[in-house]
């Protein structure tokens, strides 16, 4: 199995990145990913100060050329395996989150990790691993890794675990697929700012998928496909989201626009991902037994 160290890393998505591994279709990956801090932060002492730099958050390993991947494919990325450090830390900090105005001073709670579950004070709670950041270059400008957009980024979507397949559309030669900021556990939102966030090790699979029309990420597990878009709004990030899941109803069953509208209001569910990051990102969960096609071809 092919492996990148958490050393080799990019704080933001960008077409000049220069790719440290070269795969192709088909082939599986280990990239060991650095917390959203960088591991500054490792005890309850460890704060954010006041020069808090928000550019060189979330580092994500990579990023990874695929070849035979082309503008205008889709990258798939099959997420097998996560396999977190001992402990996490969630962190507070004056105006991040829908409170951030109630919030005078940073501070630290270093969570630890034992057998499956997440230790807050006394308090026990099972892990569930995710991605916070994954995705390609962009074809313009550079976008930072704590924001998201259409070619991934920081997403901070619960559905990003083991087992899931996430379809990006590529930008750029290669696509340059790049991950990072796993959390140990997050609830929908992120209120705060953070989940626990931590150390990992990924393993994932990539392969391409041809004339496969694509311009947002989309996530498939054994039963759903979730449509995942942000905005500057949360109101922007649904309207856009709702659209392109009425469009996927629309042409994957045949059906008239107002037909998938309303199909898409008694059968699929809007989730808000984050509410904390530069853009908001909501998801659809859309059930794969109310789609006739199969996608992607």
């Amino acid at each position: 199995m092919r492996k990148i160290t958490r050393e080799q890393v990019v704080f933001a998505m960008d077409k000049e990145n220069k790719a440290v591994l070269t795969v192709n279709p088909g082939e599986t990956i280990l990239l060991e990913t650095e917390d959203c801090f960088s591991h500054q932060i490792v005890n309850d002492t460890d704060v954010l100060n006041d020069d808090f730099n928000y550019s060189r958050v979330n580092p994500a390993t990579g990023p990874v050329y695929v070849n035979h991947c082309q503008p205008g494919d889709v990258l798939v990325v099959k997420i097998e395996k996560l396999i977190l450090d001992s402990q996490g830390v969630t962190e507070i900090y004056p105006g991040w989150g829908p409170l951030g105005k109630q919030v005078k001073k940073a501070e630290t709670k270093i969570i630890p990790i034992d057998d499956g579950m997440a230790k807050f004070n006394q308090i026990y709670l099972p892990i569930c691993p995710m991605i916070g950041v994954i995705g390609v270059a962009p074809d313009g400008e550079a976008v930072l890794n704590g924001s998201p957009g259409n070619h991934g980024g920081n997403m901070d979507t619960l559905d990003i675990i083991e087992g899931v397949q996430i379809c990006f559309p590529v930008f750029v030669p290669g696509a340059k697929l790049s991950l990072g900021d796993v959390h140990a556990l997050m609830g929908d939102g992120e209120v705060c700012g953070t989940g626990v966030e931590i150390r990992a090790e990924v393993n994932i699979k990539v392969d391409v998928s041809k004339n496969t029309p694509l311009s947002n990420p989309v996530l498939i597990t054994k039963n759903d496909y979730f449509f995942i878009n942000s905005a500057d709004t949360l109101e922007e990030a649904i309207r856009i989201n709702t659209e392109k899941v009425v469009q996927f109803i629309q042409e994957q069953n045949s059906l008239s626009w107002s037909e998938a509208y309303m199909l898409a209001s008694i059968a699929t569910d809007l989730k808000i991902s984050q509410v904390v990051n530069p853009l908001k990102t909501v998801r659809t969960r859309i059930p794969k037994n109310i789609i006739q096609n199969s996608w992607p071809k």
